[in-house]
């Protein structure tokens, strides 16, 4: 039997470039806007999306767009089309199990003498499907869940070894569970336009919402029995060592503007004081948020009115438009406690000396955890903050 080798070069062209891109949510802070931008690079031939699928353990993904009926979305050649989903958490009581098992696994491989060896259980992930076209794909068929698990855990593998040089690759399914509660996979099913000749699907794994859950630097810190103690020197600098990079590693990635509280402010009614008067009243409801899973918070929400010009530069956004005569009335100052993902609301009034569109984004929000353990590393990330304002709040004053 002889056989003949050949040589052939070949060249790929994608057929779609599909990036995904998040924006807060105005409406509810809680939620997060993700946008899913899809380019059509063929030349001379148009596509149509079938269904997008989003996989998540907190997660719930709904269209900004509803239609009573299924609605075709055709993407011609060299064309972009842009969907707009809403991420709406599933529920209050997050347990956040993978965040808590790496806390403790993680720790235990630090600081104790014998190393994890436990498997993380497995979290109740929730799909959710757009369909696209006139029939969908089922998401709960084993095979697609299995692509989305193969698909998590090649991007899984290769940012642990990229983020933990340090740690061995066979500790990594003992202290790193496959999906975190706050991820979200992606998937998007096309076809050529009529349903027939080619399909395919793009993937993207591991979507991060911008929530702050940054908990790696938990696991710094000694476990209330004290750390194993190292009877060689350089086992204590490997230690220390592994600290540290783990501790750079938190920082570096520490980039979102997220925060863990945050304040809205949202209009109620407004009215005038008296007929021979142009003084009037609006009311204001202000809705403190808590984006944490781990601690509540005691906050203390001091409302400023622009007459405080000691604080207003402070407190106040910058390009924050027209500034008419108004000022905080009533209670301006109020002391809250806010559950783990929870949101308080209280209610405040604004008086205003004319009508027309103001901004009243001027608060401050001093904040701290409750029944926080007390930090005994220096890697410990502070649970106390003081928060201000970063965009304008406007209101539209009208009778």
């Amino acid at each position: 039997m002889r056989t003949r080798k050949f040589e052939i070069d070949l060249v790929v062209t994608p057929s779609l470039r599909v990036n995904a891109f998040v924006r807060p949510s105005v409406q509810n802070p809680h939620e997060r806007i993700l946008g899913i931008e899809i380019e059509n690079v063929q030349s001379g031939l148009d596509i149509q999306l079938v269904q997008s699928t989003f996989t998540s353990g907190h997660y719930e993904l709904l269209p900004l767009r509803t239609d009573t009926t299924p609605r075709v979305v055709q993407i011609g050649s060299k064309q972009t089309v842009n969907l707009m989903y809403k991420a709406r958490p599933r529920a209050r009581d997050v347990q956040a199990q993978p965040e808590q098992f790496t806390i403790s696994a993680l720790q235990q491989y630090i600081f104790a003498k014998d190393k994890p060896t436990a498997v993380p259980a497995p979290i109740r992930l929730v799909h959710s499907n757009a369909v696209l076209g006139h029939q969908g794909i089922d998401s709960t068929h084993s095979s697609l869940q299995a692509y989305i698990a193969r698909s998590q855990a090649h991007r899984r593998r290769t940012m642990l070894r990229n983020a933990y040089p340090l740690i061995p690759e066979k500790f990594h399914s003992a202290l790193f569970p496959l999906y975190e509660t706050f991820g979200i996979d992606f998937v998007l099913f096309w076809s050529e336009t009529g349903g027939k000749g080619r399909t395919g699907h793009h993937s993207i794994t591991g979507i991060d919402l911008g929530v702050p859950h940054d908990y790696i630097n938990e696991a710094l810190t000694p476990p209330a029995s004290g750390a194993a103690r190292m009877w060689l020197k350089d086992t204590e600098h490997d230690r220390q060592e592994l600290i540290q990079s783990i501790a750079n590693r938190s920082a570096a990635s520490a980039h979102r503007t997220e925060r863990t509280l945050d304040v809205a402010l949202r209009l109620t009614g407004v009215r005038r004081v008296s007929e021979a008067d142009a003084l009037c009243v609006a009311d204001i409801e202000v809705s403190v948020y808590n984006h944490s899973w781990q601690h509540a918070y005691n906050a203390t929400l001091r409302l400023i009115s622009p007459s405080e010009s000691d604080q207003a530069s402070e407190t106040k956004p910058e390009s924050s438009g027209p500034q008419a005569a108004w000022t905080w009335c009533g209670v301006t100052t109020h002391t809250l406690s806010v559950d783990p993902l929870g949101s308080v609301c209280v209610q405040a009034q604004v008086a205003c000396s004319a009508l027309g569109i103001i901004d009243v984004g001027m608060w401050e929000l001093s904040a701290t955890a409750v029944n926080a353990t007390a930090a005994t590393s220096p890697y410990a990330k502070s649970l106390e903050c003081k928060l201000h304002p970063l965009h304008p709040s406007f209101i539209n004053v009208t009778i």
